[in-house]
């Protein structure tokens, strides 16, 4: 790509007043971005365009921080994302370029669900990897951390609401860097913003807008999950969905998307036949049971962690090594939480050393 391109470029994407729309739109009505720019002159809106010096100083920092930049013209820029007509006119990469030229499916669901929700975000996320998907998906906590987890060996991409060069939340800083090893971390924000509520809606249209399909696994209703499935829909991506426990308002939003007739994943056999037709499904091994590789950072006990854990259950009995590995704590630490709960009439405890909450909680 010749500097020149590169710079005229960058200076109409990041006009004042020039969103996504309207820089495509600029585009096709006068052919480049020098004649885009050209007219804003001769109309008396220079003051819009940034200058020389502000452009250079933002591709030197893109330089010294490893950042690199795509253009909606370059050859690497996503095929799927270019399609959409909000597409970014530039995205800010760090890690694996090329992982974004592959087949990738979207997976998404609620920061503070429950921990069957990650363990469900975990197998699938692992087991789409094995059949050449990558996954794409938000670097939030709950779901969005699961997923990525699940699939840093096949590559996964992480698409964040600030800069790349900004990890957010700081706990995924050991995550941020494992992604960029197989996967790559993007964003159409420049380096160096931090994220902001405005930022997010806008990361979820990039998140379906680079996937084939969407896999809400456990939302709410008015969560930013639905805001994804829900630009899914209009980018004609196809939608699934976790069924969960209709007492678990966490998962009322993605029983509502079932109920609208998104695709129904009881198992990954559900994505690949409609995603990935032609793989033959005899050659995916099934999953461990109690399959999960948690996180290797480490954890501070927090005061509330009684709290924490018993938010995590749902009536879905969750094996108590699943939670300690999801705490970093021991199984015996684990149990005496358990116990105290189970004392409280909280949680029920099965047969099989399983636990679930109670219908005592609300």
């Amino acid at each position: 790509m010749m500097e020149k391109q590169l710079i005229s470029w960058l200076k109409l994407a990041h006009s004042k007043n020039v969103g996504p729309v309207t820089f495509w739109q600029a585009i096709e009505r006068f052919g480049d971005c020098e004649a885009a720019l050209g007219w804003l002159k001769s109309n008396g809106r220079a003051e819009v365009i940034p200058t020389d010096r502000s452009i250079h100083h933002l591709i030197n920092e893109c330089h010294k921080k490893n950042v690199t930049l795509v253009i909606g013209e370059d050859p690497c820029y996503p095929a799927r994302l270019k399609e959409l007509r909000d597409a970014p006119a530039v995205l800010f990469v760090k890690g694996q370029v090329d992982r974004l030229q592959s087949e990738m499916v979207g997976i998404v669901g609620a920061r503070n669900c429950s921990f069957m929700a990650k363990k469900q975000a975990q197998i699938l996320a692992e087991n789409l990897g094995k059949v050449g998907l990558t996954i794409v998906s938000g670097l939030a906590r709950g779901v969005d951390r699961s997923a990525h987890l699940g699939s840093l060996e096949s590559g996964t991409v992480a698409v964040v609401a600030g800069g790349v060069d900004i990890i957010y939340p700081p706990e995924h800083e050991e995550l941020y860097h494992n992604i960029q090893q197989n996967g790559c971390i993007i964003s159409e924000m420049p380096i160096g913003m931090k994220p902001s509520s405005t930022h997010f809606p806008r990361r979820n249209r990039i998140i379906s807008g680079l996937s084939d399909g969407v896999i809400v696994v456990e939302a709410a209703m008015k969560s930013g999950s639905l805001i994804t499935a829900k630009y899914a829909l209009e980018q004609s991506r196809e939608v699934f969905a976790v069924p969960g426990t209709p007492q678990d308002p966490r998962c009322h939003g993605s029983n509502h998307l079932l109920k609208q007739g998104a695709h129904l994943v009881q198992t990954v056999e559900d994505i690949i036949r409609v995603l990935k037709p032609e793989f033959d499904l005899n050659t995916l091994a099934e999953p461990e049971a109690e399959s999960y590789v948690a996180s290797h950072r480490k954890f501070a006990i927090p005061a509330t962690l009684k709290e924490e854990i018993l938010l995590g259950l749902n009536y879905t009995p969750i094996d108590i090594n699943f939670i300690a590995e999801d705490f970093r704590l021991s199984t015996q630490e684990v149990m005496a939480i358990i116990l105290e709960l189970e004392l409280e009439g909280l949680i029920v405890r099965q047969a099989n050393g399983t636990v679930s909450i109670s219908n005592l909680v609300a």
